[in-house]
């Protein structure tokens, strides 16, 4: 036989055997190390997850994560300090009006406070004390600021208007010792300009104990509720503190009015 033939015949199922046998060999290997690597992956709960399976217990946690929907808190939450249980918001402080203590309440003081009414000889219409430091009535009877300088008043504050003797009264009053503003009102409530120098006049310490007076006390209340609300107090608590110091349906709308209700 010729030997050249028969190597040629024979090279192909050589090579064909060798083919086989070694992409059997691969595929084995390779499975092996596909076993291998699943179960190292069993073995080591820190190696990367699955995306079909749970997720890595091993992935670094973390503490300010969002809460889930079971309701566990979230410790590193707006409002949670460490000294609070987990979950408890630190408590605001309550709101406070601007303003809602001012100095006419501030008895804390060592000054000279307004008396009572029980305390008053009858010379002051409709009289009461809306303020530790500053009291408020209606007319004042004639020759009564002497009476006033007596009971330890400072001040006076007139909203009487020149043709209801706002001058005679003046003159009474720095007769008597007295300090004497005269800021006549008009119209059914005070105006701006009125309600400021009012609230200077208020807020000042040197005049305490004062008295704030009209005819009947209608228009004191009016610029009592003005004057809170001038201070910072909210429009309605003010209204109400008016009405107190004799504010009247009469007038309460023009205050409302200048309050922007």
């Amino acid at each position: 036989m010729d030997i050249n033939r028969f190597r040629r015949a024979a090279l192909p199922l050589a090579i064909a055997f060798a083919l086989g046998g070694g992409l059997t060999a691969c595929s084995d290997s390779q499975n092996a190390a596909s076993q291998q690597q699943s179960q190292a992956a069993s073995a080591n709960p820190c190696a990367a997850a699955n995306p079909s399976a749970g997720s890595n217990p091993c992935a670094a946690a973390n503490p300010c994560a969002a809460a889930n929907s079971s309701g566990s808190a979230n410790p590193c939450a707006a409002g949670t300090s460490s000294s609070q249980p987990v979950g408890s918001a630190a408590p605001n402080p309550p709101a406070q009006a601007k303003g809602d203590r001012g100095l006419p309440f501030a008895i804390e003081n060592d000054w000279t406070m307004a008396p009572y009414g029980d305390a008053m000889p009858n010379v002051v219409v409709n009289y009461n004390r809306p303020a530790p430091f500053i009291a408020a009535g209606g007319n004042v009877q004639e020759g009564a600021m002497a009476q006033l300088k007596k009971q330890g008043f400072k001040t006076v504050v007139s909203l009487l208007t020149e043709e209801e003797g706002v001058g005679a009264e003046e003159q009474e009053a720095h007769q008597a010792g007295l300090n004497f503003y005269g800021l006549g009102v008009s119209s059914r409530a005070p105006n701006r300009e009125q309600v400021d120098a009012f609230t200077r006049i208020a807020s000042n310490p040197s005049n305490y104990p004062m008295l704030v007076h009209c005819a009947s006390s209608n228009r004191v209340g009016a610029m009592w509720a003005l004057y809170r609300h001038n201070v910072g107090v909210p429009a309605e608590i003010a209204i109400e503190e008016g009405r107190a110091a004799g504010l009247k349906t009469s007038r309460e709308g023009a205050v409302r009015e200048m309050m922007g209700l």
